[in-house]
């Protein structure tokens, strides 16, 4: 979005390519598009320090596998690690709801925690961190409410990307 906007923008990537995880020729093919659009890659290198000056901030990047250090420029750094439950706050310490070591409440194949009446779904569960996958717990859970079989087949929830053009 930024680049579409005009701004210059470098994604500085731990791993010697983009979307791991995903396709190898769906990312090259993406990686290419990406950079017909503009953007710049700096693949397999970390960031190892950042300093604000006044006219922005200074990065300090070098390979992930060892090399010497340089520095990139900018504006302004969006930093994107990942995705993780937004669970603090919901008060399921006080009523008992058991989590994991990610903050992820534990369910059983019926999204029933550990209190009986209480079920999560969505984000807050292990899976993929999507609105459609959200949707079809949902979905699911509301089925088994009703005394039907609600099922979700994770293996056939696609991956998604939110970019331009999007990718899945």
């Amino acid at each position: 979005v930024w680049r579409r906007l005009g701004a210059e923008v470098t994604v500085v990537e731990y791993l010697d390519r983009i979307l791991p995880g995903m396709d190898g020729e769906l990312v090259k093919q993406t990686q290419r598009i990406f950079a017909k659009q503009g953007l710049e890659f700096k693949l397999g290198h970390k960031v190892t320090g950042a300093k604000t000056t006044k006219s922005g901030v200074t990065l300090t990047v070098e390979p992930s596998k060892g090399g010497d250090a340089e520095e990139l420029k900018a504006d302004v750094v969006l930093v994107a690690i990942g995705r993780r439950p937004y669970t603090k706050g919901l008060g399921l310490d006080a009523v008992g709801v058991e989590l994991d070591d990610r903050g992820r409440v534990k369910t059983d194949e019926h999204f029933q925690t550990n209190v009986g009446g209480i079920f999560a779904i969505g984000d807050t569960i292990v899976g993929p961190m999507l609105a459609h996958k959200a949707e079809e717990d949902g979905v699911a859970l509301a089925e088994m409410l009703a005394g039907e079989e609600g099922h979700v087949d994770y293996g056939k929830v696609p991956g998604v990307v939110y970019t331009w053009p999007e990718v899945a």
